[in-house]
């Protein structure tokens, strides 16, 4: 993942993170609370306690409670764990995904790391349990670029009428081109007939590329999958004993790996459709 989209995703996790804390039950409440407190001290001035208190205390007392709410909600790494996989159940919709076996393996993908999360939480070792909530981190990057690579994937096979469309329409032309070149002698009409064959096989090169990358990021995508699903067994079986932590950092390296292995095939596919488009 690019630093210019990890901090994206950073911003959309403070911003839901502000958003949840906010309209939560408790800050709800508390709102409610204040509001009505502060409204009966204005209308019923003269009533024991409620009355005796200025509106303004209600109300800057009311406010100072919401504050600190917020501020524990903010800081409290369960209530962010929380907020963090309701951002990426709606952010990694499957949905959105036309293709039921894409859609199947992304639903697959958010279960591992449900399953992953809920396995952290049960753990009593504080410090192994913070190295494994970085590891749940960089799944979070992790499952990004699948979602990523899986709606491109998507994306190529509704088009891919067009592109079949477009590999026969340049066949074709060129065998007609290359018949055309056979019988004729004028070398200007000749030159013409070579530099637009050079352009249709230029654009079939670009099509044989993308066919290779699709199926290179096909691969990835299933390997991806397998891989998630290995990561959980190890998490699930890191305990105790492993109190240097060595196979949670493992763990963590192993993801870093994947993630870039996953960007790279990303980026192949952006030039890839960029030469295609142009």
């Amino acid at each position: 993942m690019t630093n210019q989209t990890r901090e994206s995703l950073e911003k959309r996790v403070r911003n839901a993170l502000f958003q949840e804390a906010i309209f939560r039950p408790e800050s709800a409440v508390v709102i409610a609370a204040t509001m009505l407190l502060t409204a009966a001290s204005v209308v019923f001035n003269d009533v024991a306690i409620i009355g005796q208190i200025p509106a303004l205390v209600w109300l800057l007392g009311g406010t100072a409670v919401e504050a600190a709410l917020v501020a524990s909600s903010l800081t409290d790494p369960e209530f962010k764990r929380q907020v963090v996989a309701k951002m990426l159940r709606r952010d990694f919709e499957p949905a959105r995904l036309k293709d039921k076996q894409l859609q199947q393996r992304m639903v697959e993908a958010l279960d591992y790391r449900a399953r992953i999360q809920e396995g952290i939480n049960k753990r009593t070792d504080t410090v192994l349990r913070d190295e494994l909530i970085e590891t749940v981190t960089q799944i979070d990057d992790w499952l990004e670029n699948i979602y990523d690579l899986a709606l491109r994937i998507d994306n190529y096979q509704n088009d891919a009428a067009i592109l079949d469309r477009d590999r026969k329409r340049a066949e074709d032309r060129l065998k007609q081109l290359q018949r055309e070149k056979d019988g004729t002698r004028d070398t200007a009409v000749k030159q013409q007939l070579e530099e637009t064959m050079a352009g249709l096989q230029s654009q079939l090169q670009t099509l044989d590329t993308l066919d290779n990358t699709i199926k290179r990021a096909r691969l990835q995508l299933e390997n991806s999958l397998t891989h998630l699903g290995t990561i959980y067994s190890q998490t699930m079986l890191v305990d105790a004993k492993d109190i240097d932590r060595a196979r949670a950092r493992r763990l963590r390296q192993e993801i870093a790996d994947e993630v870039t292995e996953l960007n790279d095939i990303l980026v192949t596919m952006d030039d890839v459709y960029s030469t295609e488009a142009f």
